[in-house]
């Protein structure tokens, strides 16, 4: 086999980065995560989880955690997908997305994209506006995710990169109680094209699919030499 063709399927599988495995397909980068990260507090603390999207050294969203509550933080121009709240309420918590959702311009109506900061459209650096995911008090619970163990869901996301803005989507598994877990997270390559949601591929599953690349290879070569 070429170094040039392992090259190229070693990296389809990101085994060439070490914080996660990336890929690119049909126009779709997907970043699945090596480990599940969690998203979450303790009793006292809140954290914040940034995540550079893209891998150009910027944070572009930042999940937070409080207790009895996980929030997004859109950076700069970018969005998010909210339910929106009644009038004369402003903007709405994060929507869940099920498998399959087509994330772009037209949504369901009772859907948006809004910055975490409904009212300027825009996040600077360090400005407290998030937008709630989950939130669970002893007042009640606003979540669109199910109560404990939660479920596999998905948040979608407006990217801007130089080019324009990109469509794509967080893959997360939540529990109303607020908390869970980040598997990672994908995005279209071509800007204003929509993506459909769909869970990333578990980093075993990489290496499966690159395994069976590459045996396929190696056995069309025998066979042409074979051949020939």
């Amino acid at each position: 086999m070429s170094k040039k063709v392992l090259s190229v399927l070693l990296v389809a599988a990101g085994l060439l980065g070490l914080a996660a495995a990336g890929a690119v397909a049909q126009g779709t980068i997907t970043v699945a995560l090596p480990e599940p990260l969690g998203i979450g507090s303790d009793m006292l603390n809140g954290f914040y989880y940034p995540i550079d999207f893209n891998s150009d050294g910027l944070t572009d969203f930042t999940f937070g955690a409080s207790p009895g509550s996980v929030s997004l933080r859109t950076e700069r121009a970018n969005r998010v997908v909210i339910r929106l709240s009644p009038p004369p309420n402003i903007g709405g918590p994060v929507a869940r997305l099920e498998e399959g959702f087509l994330v772009g311009s037209s949504l369901d109506p009772t859907c948006a994209w809004l910055s975490s900061d409904p009212v300027g459209g825009y996040v600077s650096p360090g400005e407290i506006a998030f937008a709630t995911i989950a939130m669970h008090l002893s007042s009640g619970t606003l979540s669109e995710w199910p109560g404990s163990p939660g479920a596999r869901g998905f948040i979608g996301v407006q990217l801007e990169l130089e080019d324009g803005f990109h469509f794509g989507y967080f893959d997360v598994t939540m529990a109303a109680e607020a908390g869970g877990v980040l598997h990672g997270w994908a995005y279209h390559s071509v800007p204003n094209a929509p993506i459909f949601a769909r869970p990333v591929p578990e980093p075993s599953t990489w290496a499966l699919l690159v395994g069976g690349g590459v045996l396929m290879v190696w056995f069309t070569r025998k066979r042409d030499e074979r051949r020939g």
